[in-house]
């Protein structure tokens, strides 16, 4: 009876140290796909929405030719992977933003590193694909040889820069110089004098912005894109004010992270009527992008690449829509809980012209002629 017993015991031990062993190698398995050093083919695979799209909305879609106008891409590595997501989505062209290791990694220790090396990266791009992609390089405020490196970038085929110094984040944790340092303002006169854009991250809540008004005012002949809507869609009175008092002043409608984005849509949803009469009226001011920031990492999967660019077709396009709920499980744990992934959302259902002329036509005039 005893030997029994215990036969049994060691037999229950054995299921339990399985079950465990089984959980632990699911718990690693986890870990490791979302540190994306386990790719899988479902990565690859387009979203399931693409094969639902209905073919009038691909046809009108296609005649648009949709630019991109606000991305980054780690390598060329990721150019494969990047071809198959714009044919899912009909993106024609692709804007590439100089980029630091912080933007890829999300990490401190970076730090605004890497930038030289993924200027000479985007720039290779657009020369090895030149009907898909140009680039605009970055540069580092304290650089102090910072215009002859824009020089060598725009001689080796760079189309515009790309300028971090106005990012909030960037801004405090390494970039705090002020947006009209005397070393920036050549920067500026050399870019004005040449007819070369500058795309702008600017937080427009925080006290340099004056400094930046400053530089719109000192070059009414510089193109500056500022993105996210000039980081004030909470307040459409000022963003109003900023377009109408600087004609040089361009946006766009991305808004970043998961986290920003669905804030974002809320607030375009909550505010959808004056958003649709903003838009038709700066509409040859504003830009399509989608700012993904594109990597190896398992979680830039083509499905992910595809649900995010599609919600920002339906949130310009449709008059309600719904965001996948794979974008919702991108969020921060905190960000997710304040909202309600069963959410319909109003969007902003701009007629045909207005869609042309942010889809296509601003970013064709501003970047590639």
């Amino acid at each position: 009876m005893e030997k029994e017993q215990t036969k049994k015991m060691k037999k229950w031990e054995l299921y339990f140290y399985i079950i465990i062993g089984i959980i632990l190698v699911i718990e690693i398995f986890i870990i490791f796909r979302r540190q994306g050093w386990l790719p899988l083919w479902i990565d690859k695979l387009p979203s399931p929405l693409i094969a639902q799209m209905e073919p009038a909305v691909r046809e009108k879609r296609a005649n648009f030719k949709i630019i991109n106008a606000h991305e980054h891409i780690q390598s060329l590595d990721n150019i494969p992977l990047i071809l198959k997501y714009m044919e899912d989505c009909q993106i024609e062209k692709m804007l590439l933003l100089g980029t630091s290791n912080y933007t890829f990694y999300l990490d401190l220790k970076y730090g605004f590193t890497g930038i030289d090396e993924n200027n000479e990266e985007i720039i290779k791009i657009s020369k090895e694909y030149p009907d898909k992609f140009i680039a605009l390089c970055t540069i580092d405020p304290f650089d102090k040889n910072k215009l002859e490196k824009l020089k060598k970038y725009i001689a080796a085929g760079a189309k515009g820069l790309t300028l971090w110094n106005g990012h909030g984040f960037f801004h405090d944790h390494f970039l705090d110089l002020p947006l009209d340092d005397p070393g920036m303002m050549e920067i500026y006169q050399y870019c004005e004098d040449e007819e070369i854009p500058i795309l702008y991250h600017i937080n427009s809540s925080r006290p340099y912005f004056k400094q930046f008004e400053k530089i719109l005012k000192t070059f009414p002949n510089l193109i500056i894109h500022a993105p996210h809507f000039v980081l004030t869609s909470r307040n459409l009175d000022f963003l109003v004010r900023l377009l109408d008092d600087y004609p040089n002043l361009y946006t766009d409608v991305s808004f970043g992270h998961p986290d920003f984005q669905v804030a974002g849509f809320e607030r375009i949803s909550n505010n959808s009527e004056n958003f649709r009469k903003f838009m038709q009226k700066y509409r040859d001011r504003i830009t399509f992008g989608t700012d993904m920031v594109i990597t190896d990492h398992q979680s830039k999967s083509r499905t992910y690449l595809d649900n995010i660019t599609l919600s920002y077709f339906d949130m310009l396009e449709k008059e309600e829509f719904t965001l996948p709920s794979e974008l919702f499980t991108k969020m921060s744990k905190k960000s997710r809980s304040k909202v309600d992934p069963n959410k319909v959302y109003k969007g902003l259902h701009l007629d045909d012209e207005t869609l042309r002329m942010i889809y296509h036509d601003n970013a064709e005039r501003i970047f590639w002629q």
